[in-house]
């Protein structure tokens, strides 16, 4: 009576433990069915891109190819969204971006542009905090032309603030600022004067040409103003009359 009872016992104990493998195996395999469910392409893909944020150099075929990134639509459950924010961060004339998934079929892009502020050294942008940035050149409005040590950029845009803000009094217009490789400030005007400012006492120097230019003559055969001097400038002419008159001090 004894050993047919442990016999029960060992059999109830091995089909327990059989019916409870059956069981896990079962649960195993319809997580992998369901996990095959929510990865197929052909279920759940991503059919729409929202995207957020003023933007007008970025281009929506730019945004397109980032986020398929040379594949077919994602699956929504398998679309990586810190790889995408990644790619989208990489285009030109992406500043921040933020991504999140919105269930069951939608990518929300928030983007933000470079905010240009003119250009540097003829073939790059600086933006409005200083920084350097190349993007293809989608930029239609006129731009101040900016050039120095790529290390001096913020300090030459600070600058061009301010010398644009002293001569807009008196209605000049700046269109180019350079700081030379001798840490030298030339401007260019918009009627091609150029200004050779110097080093020091910047805003002095300028204000003396506001106070000269009017009067000498003839202003349109005017080439550039040399004011690195203590007292008075030089003034360099155009074509044939440069050679009568360049350098004459006043």
């Amino acid at each position: 009576m004894e050993a047919r009872a442990q016999g029960r016992t060992k059999g109830g104990f091995i089909i327990g433990v059989t019916f409870f493998l059956l069981v896990m195996a079962g649960l195993y395999q319809s997580a992998l069915d369901v996990k095959d469910w929510l990865t197929d392409a052909n279920r759940l893909p991503i059919s729409a891109l929202l995207v957020q944020g003023q933007h007008q150099y970025i281009k929506a075929e730019e945004l397109r190819s980032a986020v398929l990134d040379g594949d077919a639509p994602r699956n929504f459950f398998e679309m990586d969204v810190n790889a995408l924010q990644t790619r989208l961060t990489a285009l030109p004339w992406v500043a921040q971006v933020s991504v999140r998934k919105k269930w069951p079929d939608k990518i929300k892009v928030y983007l933000t542009e470079q905010k240009v502020a003119a250009r540097w050294n003829g073939d790059r942008f600086i933006n409005a905090k200083g920084e350097l940035f190349s993007a293809p050149n989608r930029v239609k409005s006129p731009l101040m032309q900016l050039s120095g040590p790529d290390d001096q950029a913020a300090k030459v845009l600070e600058n061009s603030h301010h010398f644009e803000a002293q001569l807009a009094e008196r209605g000049y217009k700046l269109s180019a600022v350079n700081l030379t490789p001798r840490y030298g400030w030339e401007l260019t005007l918009d009627n091609n004067v150029q200004l050779f400012v110097g080093r020091s006492d910047m805003a002095l120097r300028l204000q003396r040409f506001i106070d000269v230019f009017p009067i000498i003559e003839p202003r349109e055969q005017v080439a550039y103003v040399d004011l690195r001097y203590d007292t008075g400038m030089a003034v360099g002419w155009k074509k044939n009359e440069e050679k009568a008159h360049d350098q004459n001090r006043r």
